[in-house]
């Protein structure tokens, strides 16, 4: 997610816990309004930082209007601070110690209001630091772990299993970790609090060159988050002495998908989010897997740079420093296309697999 691009989220079956009462409209009209939190998370660990989205809803639990008027910007308050502080009154808040306290929502229609329970061992932080204070890595191998967090865009955690899956994996095979982590959005939510490497980005944009054999990226919205940190990670790599082979893997069950790039009937939010593995089952063949998928995804990670002033130093463009490179895709062990025929000696691979 980014600071410029908001990420205003919600759910179907919301459930609201503690006490809580329907607001009116400014006008007073005769329809209540409800006010939900996204994410429905409000059972915390002491430690443990979120920050609150506010998703407005008429009683007949149609959204109101079809733009992002309708997810209105509360200001929030607590009734005790020693058990659930405010870090930032637009929705930032921390668990401090065991116990309960109330949570107030309030827009000018009114006020809502939330009960907290926070409960349990103390979360451990993560300690990261602004990507710009790091200009590279290198290893072996690294498994990139991008917005693995439920106050964004992915707040059922739908990414969570696959990505846990990927970390532990990753730590057994000494394969180094990164996390790309969000300040605006802290509910950092995999397992693993111990990476090797954890960076600030709000949109996982960075500029660090990153020197291995090979690169697994998971989490992130594939066409948006994901998609960026390719973005970034090729163009330094490319205008930077570039390597003659370059190694990119998908990790399909820790990816998650905004289901609004694909054909046919767009699910925006407050929709959840999708696995990138489940947008490959609507296909039943691999070719359409690749038409309807991946060439879109590489077609706009090459052709769309920067995106949204990411990098802000954007020259010369990726696609004049691809233009010369053999591009292969993978889907599993028995697919194999060819995206851009280029220089045999100098290639980029992109495996898209399950972990």
């Amino acid at each position: 997610m980014s600071l410029t691009r908001r990420a205003f989220i919600g759910a179907s079956g919301i459930l609201t816990l503690g006490s809580s009462r329907l607001l009116t409209s400014a006008a007073q009209s005769a329809t209540p309004i409800r006010l939900e939190l996204l994410p429905n998370h409000f059972e915390l660990r002491p430690g443990e930082r979120l920050h609150y989205n506010a998703l407005q809803r008429a009683e007949d639990n149609s959204l109101l209007l079809q733009s992002q008027a309708h997810f209105p910007d509360p200001r929030f308050s607590i009734n005790d601070p020693t058990t659930v502080r405010i870090i930032d009154p637009a929705g930032v808040i921390e668990a401090v110690r065991p116990g309960r306290a109330e949570l107030t929502a309030t827009i000018p229609a009114g006020e809502q209001r939330f009960i907290i329970t926070v409960a349990g061992p103390a979360l451990q932080p993560i300690s990261a630091v602004p990507w710009t204070s790091v200009k590279g890595l290198k290893a072996r191998e690294f498994l990139f772990v991008g917005h693995a967090n439920r106050d964004g865009y992915d707040y059922t955690a739908v990414a969570k299993p696959g990505i846990d899956r990927a970390v532990k994996r990753a730590k057994e095979n000494g394969v180094r970790v990164v996390y790309w982590a969000s300040a605006q959005y802290p509910d950092w939510y995999s397992e693993d609090r111990r990476p090797d490497y954890a960076f600030i980005t709000e949109g996982q944009e960075h500029e660090t060159r990153v020197e291995a054999d090979k690169v697994t990226f998971t989490g992130g919205d594939f066409m948006f988050c994901t998609l960026r940190n390719v973005q970034m990670t090729l163009h330094t790599l490319l205008k930077n002495d570039p390597p003659s082979r370059i190694h990119f893997a998908f990790a399909s069950d820790a990816i998650w998908y905004e289901d609004v790039w694909g054909p046919g009937a767009k699910r925006w939010y407050p929709a959840p989010m999708l696995l990138l593995s489940t947008i490959f089952a609507r296909h039943s063949k691999d070719q359409q897997r690749y038409d309807e998928v991946v060439v879109p995804f590489l077609n706009r990670t090459i052709n769309e740079f920067p995106v949204l002033g990411y990098p802000a130093r954007a020259t010369p463009p990726l696609r004049d420093l691809i233009r010369d490179r053999t591009i292969v895709v993978r889907l599993g062990n028995d697919f194999e296309r060819v995206y851009q025929r280029g220089n045999a000696n100098k290639s980029i691979r992109l495996d898209f697999v399950n972990l």
